[in-house]
């Protein structure tokens, strides 16, 4: 990790959700090809607006953590707080020009801490089949394969004792 970009993660607020939301819709349509067109479209307009995503933070029903490089958005982590101990990461993402730097595992590092103290003993998240073995070195454990999901996706279930 030599030469790596200074990074801080921030918990964000609903203050910051404008700036997040085009890197987030930037994202949606470029990092994540196994999703039709109709799917993102589906994310975008219907279910992680920015109006939704600010009235989770502000109702604090999820979480926002959000990987600066300087003040630039370079990665986040969107996740639904705790329901029986157990919380959920919806997406997660690095910019691809940093990606290998260990910025998504800082964030994954740093949700665990926020969601133990949120009274979760376990965070559940679907990966993609590229992403394996980044969650498997961070020591997430992979529950299952179940193809065809969501949207007609092939989903990965990981998990992870905190």
């Amino acid at each position: 990790m030599k030469n790596s970009p200074k990074i801080t993660i921030k918990k964000a607020t609903a203050s910051d959700v404008n700036l997040f939301w085009n890197f987030f819709e930037k994202s949606i349509t470029n990092q994540f090809p196994e999703y039709s067109i109709k799917a993102r479209n589906h994310f975008l307009t219907k279910q992680y607006t920015k109006t939704n995503i600010k009235k989770w933070l502000k109702r604090k029903t999820g979480d926002l953590l959000l990987a600066l490089n300087k003040k630039e958005i370079i990665g986040y982590l969107l996740a639904d707080r705790p329901y029986g101990g157990v919380a959920f990461i919806s997406w997660i993402t690095v910019d691809k020009k940093f990606q290998g730097q260990g910025i998504g595992s800082q964030l994954l590092k740093k949700y665990e801490i926020i969601a133990k103290k949120q009274k979760a003993h376990k965070i559940h998240l679907w990966a993609d089949k590229r992403n394996l073995k980044f969650y498997e070195k961070n020591k997430w454990i992979l529950a299952g394969h179940i193809p065809k999901d969501y949207w007609e996706v092939d989903g990965w279930l990981f998990y992870k004792a905190i």
